[in-house]
Parts: C-alpha cells; sequence; structure tokens
C-alpha cells in the first residue's frame, strides 16, 4: 500500500477541509491557511505521492491523474467522510478539478488556485495561447538531471528565489530541509513528469465531459504570468458553474502564502455563502498597476490623486462596508 503523510488540525467531528498542495511543494505551504480555519473545521493537509513524507507511487504507464483522483477519493474514505471541501493549488489544484470530474459526489465544495483544469490548459496551449517562457519551463521540468542540478546549485537558490519575498527565514528553511532529503527532488520532478505536464501532447484528451455543479471559487494572483488570466478564467467559467473567480492584488504564484490574509477572507466569504441558485461571477484584473489597498464603500470608485488621499480615505471609514475593491470591480482607485 502506498503510505501517505498529512497533517491535521481541528476536530474530525466537523467538516472535512482537505488541502492539497503543487509541486515542488509539500503539506507545509498550507499553514496558514490550516491555522486560519481548523476551528471550523477539520482541516486536513496531504503530501501528494512523491513529496514531503509521502511514499513514491508506482506509476501507472496511462492517465496517471486518475490514479490520484482515486487515490484522494481513498483517502476521504479512510478519514471515515463521504466527502469534503476540497482545497487545491498549482498542480494539487489540477488533481482537484481531475477528482470534481470523476467524482463530483465527493466534493461538497472546491476552492482552487492557480491552475486551472488540464481540460482548460488543454485548449490554452491549442489555442497558442500559454506563453513560450511557461512551456519551456513546463520541458525543462521534464529533463531530470538538468532540473536537478539547476535546483540544488547554490545551497537551493531557488528556493530563495521563489519564497524570499514573503517567506520567513525558518520557512525557507523548512522548504530548503524537505527539498535536500535524499531523493526528494528526483520524486518531486518524476511526479510533475508523470502527471502534470500531460496538457503538452496533442494524443491526450482531457476535455470536460459534462458541466459541474458543484460551488466553486477559483482563486489567482493578478500577477501571476503563467497563464493567460482572462482566458483561463472564461473557458473554467464554461465547464464550472456555479463558480466565482477571485483576482487577489499583488500577488503570484503562490498566492496563499503572498497575501493568506486576503486568501483566507475570500476563502471564507465563500464558504459561508448559499448558493440556491447557479451563480458566475468573474471579476476582471485592473487595467493599470495602480495603488491597491483597502477603501470603504463611500469612496469607493471615485479617483484620487495622491496616495496620502487615498491613504486618509481609507482610514476614516467607519469598517463596516470596507471592501477589497478587487474583489468587485476593475476600477482604477489611485492615479
Amino acid at each position: 500500500k502506498l503510505q501517505i503523510h498529512y497533517v491535521e488540525s481541528g476536530s474530525s467531528s466537523k467538516p472535512l477541509m482537505l488541502f492539497l498542495h503543487g509541486i515542488p511543494d509539500f503539506w507545509y505551504t498550507w499553514r496558514h491557511q490550516i491555522k486560519a480555519f481548523s476551528e471550523d473545521y477539520w482541516t486536513v493537509a496531504i503530501d501528494l505521492p512523491g513529496c514531503g513524507q509521502s511514499d513514491e507511487p508506482r506509476y501507472d504507464i496511462t492517465y496517471t491523474l486518475n490514479n490520484l483522483a482515486s487515490l484522494v477519493c481513498g483517502l476521504i474514505d479512510g478519514l471515515g467522510k463521504k466527502d469534503c471541501i476540497l482545497v487545491g493549488h498549482g498542480s494539487g489544484a489540477l488533481v482537484g478539478w481531475h477528482l470534481l470530474n470523476q467524482y463530483p459526489q465527493r466534493v461538497s465544495k472546491y476552492i482552487m488556485m492557480s491552475l486551472p483544469s488540464m481540460g482548460v490548459l488543454q485548449d490554452l496551449h491549442q489555442q497558442g495561447a500559454i506563453p513560450l517562457k511557461v512551456q519551456a519551463e513546463a520541458l525543462f521540468l521534464c529533463l531530470p538531471r538538468l532540473a536537478t542540478l539547476f535546483a540544488r546549485s547554490g545551497d537551493f537558490q531557488l528556493v530563495d528565489r521563489m519564497f524570499a519575498q514573503f517567506a520567513k527565514p525558518a520557512d525557507i528553511e523548512a522548504y530548503k530541509y524537505t527539498f535536500s532529503q535524499p531523493g526528494a527532488l528526483e520524486r518531486f520532478l518524476k511526479a510533475y513528469r508523470e502527471n502534470f505536464s500531460d496538457f503538452l501532447v496533442e494524443e491526450y484528451d482531457f476535455k470536460e465531459r459534462k458541466p459541474s455543479q458543484t460551488p466553486g471559487l477559483f482563486l489567482i494572483g493578478d500577477e501571476d504570468r503563467w497563464i493567460p488570466l482572462e482566458d483561463c478564467c472564461s473557458l473554467l467559467i464554461d465547464h464550472y458553474q456555479p463558480l466565482e473567480v477571485r483576482y487577489v492584488p499583488r500577488t503570484g504564484r503562490f498566492l496563499h502564502q503572498e497575501d493568506p490574509k486576503t486568501v483566507n477572507r475570500l476563502m471564507r466569504m465563500f464558504l459561508n455563502e448559499k448558493l440556491d441558485q447557479p451563480k458566475v461571477s468573474m471579476e476582471v484584473p485592473p487595467m493599470t498597476k495602480i495603488i491597491q489597498k483597502d477603501v470603504c464603500e463611500n469612496c469607493h470608485g471615485k479617483s484620487h490623486s495622491t496616495a496620502e488621499q487615498h491613504e486618509n480615505c481609507s482610514k476614516h471609514c467607519d469598517g463596516e462596508a470596507h471592501r477589497h475593491f478587487l474583489s468587485k470591480a476593475r476600477i482604477p482607485i489611485c492615479s
């Protein structure tokens, strides 16, 4: 049997919130969300097969996303639950979308971050919408010897470049320790190579067969340059309804670590929402780079000539109607 490592917090009598990390990553990526949601949910963050402390998978020769989705369903069974709130980031989101397609009854609600489904990625790739730089990166990660040497160079300076802007030194050391374990990087890269680059293969067909009816939230950083944001979200909404899309300002690929406060707030708003009928909400990222701060309803949409005016306006509201403008509309707040 394949041993899957996971970290849990909260009471098992509460609804299960299951977290799936991306690659290269491990359960620790969800530390902010585990802390924020363990009072109301049973939070369980796993190490995907081949990552962290989980066993390396025995790969099938075809369509291995099916195997990963089945494995997650088995884990839900093993935890004694019929379904879960599924949260995925990056490659973990790819597994999550696939699980939703194959086993919709196992997901009560879902929150995916950074990457759309494999079918949408394949559509974007076939349309020539995915930047060549991104395709080159995906192909580079499929070259295990070169990718491993690059990742190990300079005492794992790649980790510093990925996380230094938003992670604490202790967090960076946790990543370096995990990646430096014998065979760890090789397992990460093999997991990626076997499971998450198949959208580049024309012979594979990942098209969603039927629209989802499970309520969902898709979060993506407005500075994430991995995929074309608006094209990606339009295709997602075609297949997944009811779906809400939110752009998280000033964040890139690791939005849940870069701005956990905003991400957690958007997650909680979605989880507390009652969807009696399909609801589609697609927000559009800002057209220009602007000063991005929380503002009150009284000044929402008004232009401020200076950052100081904006700062004063945002400080002198009653707090009750306070919201982030990017969660609602495409409106420049400051000049």
